[in-house]
């Protein structure tokens, strides 16, 4: 499986923790998704693979940043 993907958002926390959110299509099926990569200082980093529906629902800064990627994608 081979995953194309591209940043849209990156957060660092107080505490030094970052995280980033990349829209992600596995080449070989053509699913597209999201993926949420975090650093943690204190424990390593973990990642997460969610549904662009999953992720759209939650609403905020994250989402409103995929949203103005995929604006990018109409002409004008």
């Amino acid at each position: 499986m081979t995953i194309a993907k591209r940043q849209f958002y990156k957060n660092k926390k107080p505490q030094g923790d970052e995280y980033w959110f990349y829209l992600a299509k596995d080449t070989e099926t053509g699913e597209v998704f999201v993926i949420r990569e975090f650093d943690y200082l204190v424990d390593g980093g973990s990642e997460k693979k969610m549904t662009l529906y999953e992720f759209l629902a939650g609403g905020g800064n994250r989402q409103n940043a995929l949203l103005e990627l995929i604006g990018t994608l109409v002409p004008d």
